[in-house]
C-alpha cells in the first residue's frame, strides 16, 4: 500500500523546477493576438516569467504525497510561492557568480547527470519491468489507496487572545476587533450587491474583499495569502472550526467562530465531494512504488544493459594514473 504523508518544505520542489533555465518575460503581445491560457503568466520574478504551463508541469511532477500536502496547504498557490522564494535565492547565487565556482559547477553537472540517469532508468529501462498494464492493474485492484475524502477550500481571518508580546489582547479586545472586521465585510457585500446582480461577479467580489481583509487583519501565517488554508479534510482543524466550515455553502462568510486559537471569520471558497483520484494523476506515483517493489529486477536489468553497452563500446582505462 502506498503510504501517504503530509508536509510542505521550501526545498520540496520537483527536479524539473529546481533545474529549469530562467524563463524570460514574453515580448509584448499585440492586443489583437490572443495569448493561450497555458502561456499566461502566473508570476514574473525579476524579469523571469512563470507561465500557467510551467506551474502546471511542476505540480504534475509532484508525487501523490506532495500533491496532497500542497492541496491541504494552499495548492498551486503555495507551490508557486515556494518556487518564487527558491528562485530568488538562485537568482542571488547566479548574480554573485556563486554558480561559477569550480566545486559548485561540478556539483551542478553531477546533479544534472544523476537526474538524466535516474529518469532514463525509471522511464525507459524500468518500463520493461513495470508496464503501463501493470500500473493500471494496481490502480484497479487497490481502489482504497486512491479514495479521496470530502474536502472544503477554506480561507479564514483569525484574531488571537494573548497576554504576551506586542500583540497582546484580552478576549474582549479580540472579539471587538473581529466584530469590526465582520461589519466591514458585510458593508462591502452590500455595496457589491448594489453594483451588480450577477451571482458569479458577486462571488468574486466577496472572495476579493475577504482576502484583502485577511491580509490586513488576520494574525497567522496564512494572512499573506489572503487567509487561504487550501483544501482541508475532516480532522485537520479545530473541531469548532471544522463544524462551522462543513456547514457552510461555497461563497459564503461565517459568523464569528471561537476556537482555542482565537476568534475566526471563515470563507468557504469551494467544496469537493468524496471520490477517487484520476488514474493520470497517480500513474507516476504507482510506477515509482512498483519499481521500488521490483528494485532487484531493475538493478539486474541495468547491469545487463551496461554490460552490453560496455562490450560494444571503446573504453580505455588507465589504472596507473589512479592515486
Amino acid at each position: 500500500m502506498i503510504k501517504r504523508m503530509l508536509f510542505i518544505s521550501l526545498l520540496a520542489l520537483p527536479a524539473a523546477a529546481q533545474q529549469s533555465a530562467p524563463a524570460q518575460a514574453p515580448a509584448a503581445q499585440s492586443a489583437a493576438v490572443a495569448v493561450p491560457d497555458s502561456k499566461k503568466a502566473v508570476a514574473v520574478i525579476n524579469g523571469e516569467t512563470v507561465t500557467v504551463e510551467k506551474l502546471d508541469r511542476m505540480y504534475s511532477n509532484l508525487n501523490t504525497q506532495m500533491r496532497q500536502s500542497y492541496d491541504a496547504n494552499g495548492g498551486k498557490g503555495a507551490l508557486l510561492e515556494n518556487y518564487i522564494r527558491k528562485r530568488l535565492l538562485i537568482q542571488e547565487a547566479i548574480k554573485s557568480g556563486f554558480n561559477k565556482r569550480p566545486d559548485v559547477a561540478e556539483a551542478i553537472d553531477a546533479a544534472r547527470e544523476s537526474a538524466l540517469f535516474d529518469r532514463y532508468v525509471r522511464d525507459v529501462v524500468a518500463a520493461q519491468i513495470v508496464s503501463d498494464d501493470d500500473i493500471k492493474a494496481y490502480y484497479t485492484e487497490h481502489p482504497d489507496d486512491f479514495a479521496t475524502p470530502e474536502k472544503v477550500h477554506v480561507r479564514h481571518i483569525v484574531i488571537g487572545v494573548t497576554d504576551v508580546g506586542p500583540a497582546r489582547k484580552t478576549k474582549e479586545e479580540a472579539l471587538d476587533r473581529i466584530k469590526k472586521v465582520a461589519v466591514d465585510l458585510r458593508s462591502a457585500d452590500v455595496a457589491s450587491a448594489q453594483s451588480t446582480s450577477n451571482p458569479e461577479v458577486l462571488a468574486r467580489l466577496r472572495l476579493a474583499h475577504f482576502a484583502d481583509a485577511a491580509k490586513k487583519y488576520s494574525e497567522d501565517a496564512s494572512a499573506e495569502n489572503g487567509g487561504d488554508l487550501g483544501w482541508i479534510t475532516k480532522g485537520q482543524t479545530d473541531a469548532d472550526f471544522e463544524t462551522a466550515a462543513w456547514s457552510m455553502k461555497p461563497g459564503t462568510v461565517s459568523g464569528i467562530i471561537q476556537t482555542k486559537f482565537g476568534f475566526h471569520l471563515i470563507f468557504v471558497e469551494g467544496r469537493q465531494a468524496p471520490g477517487t483520484e484520476p488514474f493520470d494523476s497517480v500513474k507516476s506515483s504507482i510506477r515509482e512504488f512498483l519499481i521500488t517493489q521490483k528494485a532487484t529486477d531493475v538493478v539486474t536489468t541495468v547491469t545487463k544493459l551496461t554490460n552490453e553497452l560496455r562490450g560494444n563500446s571503446r573504453i580505455s582505462v588507465f589504472p596507473e594514473n589512479i592515486k
